[in-house]
């Protein structure tokens, strides 16, 4: 608590609830830490918000601004009345050369997002993939006997055969298509309008 009321009397500002703590673009060279309260970072996709992390008490964020100089690629919100610790870039930088211990936690924080985000890219990928498979077969259905729409699908996105072999077995699972032989036998354009609208509205 001693710890938390150094920090506040040092760096604290409050923030009531709703307030942007900085923008999406906005430029700054200072990262946050959460003493009390919730924030939120989001990110606009052309008219959509999507909602990155909700942080609480003890998480910080920011970091990459003093560190590399570059706009806020997301925007941060208070859920509620926050105290927030802003710590400017020369604070933050002389922080990083003179503590070890602070170096290390920063390297295993960064490393831990970036294996998140990397599996969140390749989660994205993936449904992409699936979505196009699902809009060809719509616009192909039914399909010429001597047709091969994995071959087709992989030449056309660029991917490998084992891969679009996969979504199709996925699309399977869920009742989508039905395979036979390597081929599809049976569609059901109902199930993937569903899921086409389910992806719209997520």
């Amino acid at each position: 608590m001693k710890k938390y009321e150094r920090l506040f009397r040092k760096f604290g500002r409050k923030y009531q609830k709703d307030s942007y703590i900085f923008r999406e673009g906005d430029s700054g060279r200072e990262m946050y830490y959460i003493i009390s309260g919730r924030v939120r970072v989001e990110k606009e996709t052309g008219r959509i918000k999507k909602v990155l992390a909700e942080l609480e008490s003890g998480d910080y964020f920011g970091e990459m601004a003093p560190i590399i100089d570059t706009p806020r690629t997301a925007s941060a919100i208070t859920i509620e009345d926050s105290s927030i610790a802003v710590i400017d870039g020369d604070t933050f930088c002389n922080l990083l050369v003179e503590s070890r211990g602070v170096s290390l936690l920063l390297l295993r924080e960064f490393s831990f997002r970036l294996k998140r985000s990397n599996e969140s890219i390749e989660r994205l990928a993936r449904s992409r993939l699936k979505l196009i498979a699902i809009l060809y077969l719509i616009n192909k259905w039914p399909l010429k006997s001597d047709q091969d729409p994995g071959l087709e699908l992989a030449n056309h996105v660029g991917k490998e055969l084992i891969e679009i072999r996969e979504i199709l077995e996925e699309l399977e699972n869920e009742g989508i298509l039905v395979l036979k032989d390597g081929k599809i036998s049976q569609f059901n354009k109902e199930k993937a309008f569903n899921i086409l609208h389910q992806e719209a509205t997520s």
